[in-house]
Order: C-alpha cells, then structure tokens, then sequence
C-alpha cells in the first residue's frame, strides 16, 4: 500500500522486482463539509486491537487538556481492546470528555471526520493510515505517530503532524487545538 510498507518488505527478503506499490483510493463521500464543532474534537477511528495502541491515544488526550481544557475525544469502533479502554479512561477520570462510539455507519464517519478539529492514530504498525486519508479528504489534519504507512498518509507539514512518541503526540493535539492559523493551514 505505501512506499514505506515496501521498504519494510525489502529488509526482510522481497525482492524489489517482485513488490508495487498500490496507494489506496478514497471513496467520494469523504469531502469537506459540515460544520466544525465548536470545541476541540479529537477523532480516534479504527478497531480497538492492541496494535492501534488507543491507550496512548488517550493518555495523550489527557495530557494535551492542560492545554485545551474543553477537549474532547471520540473513539469510533470496536474490539478486544475496547473492555481495558473503558478501564483505563475510568482511572484517569476521563469519562466526561472522552467517547466511545462504537461501530457507525458511513454517514456517520464522514460526519465525525468534517466536525473533528483533528484525527489521531497512535499506532505501532500500519500498511498505510487509511482513516487519516480519508479525514484528510474531509479537509481534517491529522496528529500521528511517525511509522511506516502513516509517513505516507500525512504530508507532514501539510496535512498534519508527525510524532516519535506518546509526548509527541500529546504536544501535537495541543497545537493544533489551540493554534488557529496550523490549524487551518493542515486543513
């Protein structure tokens, strides 16, 4: 799917000759649109697994409403992870500002997408960050960690910003929540 998931096939014994690279299409229905909300939204959208490392996400939620105190974060979708999420944004006394929304329908997505301020993955591993893609179609900047597959989803710069770590990420959301002018900018 990206350029960087073939280099990571390359290290460990593709042959180059034998690897393309398929960049994934968006569907139409992911456009600019709608109607911001009017707070800090952060969008977290994927299955809850132990790779996607939501966990952080949250935490770093938590840490980047000492900058934006009416912050709030949505999680879309569902998984084995979703029982120790709940557990944990209960431990950090999150529950009021941080959502858990299931699974939804297409509208639906694309809704959430065109009213977040930003999207964010916190994950270890992807083959390309396909919910970044398509929440950067809804003109959303994304906040992401800096590995293969999301270096090729966010133009770093241009459409979002790129993290090494959970305090990375953390200082990300901040910015862009209370930066007004990057955030229009990576839109």
């Amino acid at each position: 799917l990206s350029p960087s998931s073939k280099a990571e096939m390359l290290e460990v014994g593709f042959h180059d000759d034998l690897v393309e690279v398929v960049p994934p299409g968006i569907d139409p229905r992911y456009r600019p649109g709608g109607t911001r909300s009017p707070h800090p939204l952060v969008l977290g959208v994927g299955r809850q697994a132990p790779v996607k490392r939501f966990d952080r996400l949250v935490r770093a939620a938590v840490t980047a409403r000492a900058s934006a105190p009416d912050l709030e974060l949505v999680l879309v979708g569902t998984g084995p992870e979703r029982e120790a999420l709940e557990a944990l944004v209960a431990d950090l006394d999150a529950e009021h500002y941080v959502r858990f929304a299931g699974r939804v329908d297409d509208d639906e997505l694309v809704r959430l997408y065109q009213s977040a301020w930003m999207v964010a993955s916190t994950s270890v591993r992807e083959g390309w960050g396909m919910t970044l893609t398509e929440a950067a179609a809804c003109a959303t900047p994304a906040v992401a960690t800096r590995i293969a597959g999301h270096i090729d989803a966010v133009a770093e710069g241009t459409s979002g910003i790129l993290a090494d770590d959970e305090t990375g990420v953390a200082r990300g959301i901040a910015r862009l929540a209370t930066d007004e002018a990057l955030r229009t900018r990576l839109q």
